[in-house]
């Protein structure tokens, strides 16, 4: 169980502080969450993550996802992030066609993963915060420190375990991972594009 809270820890310091590869950092986190559940005989849960729709509820969900494009569009001048954010892309290997290739990864591909690892094998029926909700979050600081100021990751840190809260109990009220993973794709999406274009 530590081990597989640590798998997103892991793949992060060894892809992008390591090796300066932020490709290498997210196959290392995909392959690791797949040998998780295959070791732990849970590859058969992929079938909820097309359980659980409703309609409503999901539109109302990817507008939430979509306000984290909106927050770091808005915040980015703050941040400095324009000046920044292109030679630090570079130095972990964004450049070109793999920029924009990893943008479309990061946005499509990555939430179905994260979903059925964090609110799906990692999953909880609570409805308060969990450690997990925490522990999901704090990855994302390893990425954030390297675009960042500090005072900003205390910030992101609030908003990712509010987002990580949001998305369990849309996979415990629905008793499926469609709507936290369609939300979670907008919230990736939202944000890659946002990246992208101060990237430009």
């Amino acid at each position: 169980m530590i081990f597989a809270l640590l798998v997103p820890y892991i793949s992060m310091l060894i892809g992008l502080y390591l090796f300066k590869n932020a490709w290498l950092a997210f196959l290392i986190y995909h392959i690791l969450i797949i040998s998780v559940l295959a070791y732990n005989k849970k590859l058969k849960s992929w079938k909820l993550m097309f359980k659980g729709f409703n309609l409503k509820l999901t539109i109302y969900s990817i507008v939430f996802g979509l306000l984290g494009g909106v927050i770091l569009y808005f915040l980015a001048p703050y941040a400095d992030l324009k000046s920044n954010i292109t030679p630090i892309l570079i130095s972990l290997g964004l450049s070109g066609t793999l920029w924009l290739t990893f943008v479309i990864y990061h946005s499509l591909v990555n939430p179905w993963f994260e979903e059925s690892y964090w609110r799906g094998y990692l999953g909880s029926s609570k409805k308060g915060l969990i450690a997990t909700d925490f522990i999901f979050s704090g990855y994302h600081l390893l990425v954030l420190a390297i675009f960042l100021n500090w005072y900003w990751l205390i910030l992101a840190f609030i908003l990712l375990t509010l987002a990580a809260w949001f998305w369990r109990q849309l996979a415990r009220k629905n008793k499926g991972l469609l709507i936290p993973i369609l939300s979670h794709m907008a919230a990736d999406a939202s944000i890659m594009i946002v990246v992208y274009l101060l990237s430009n």
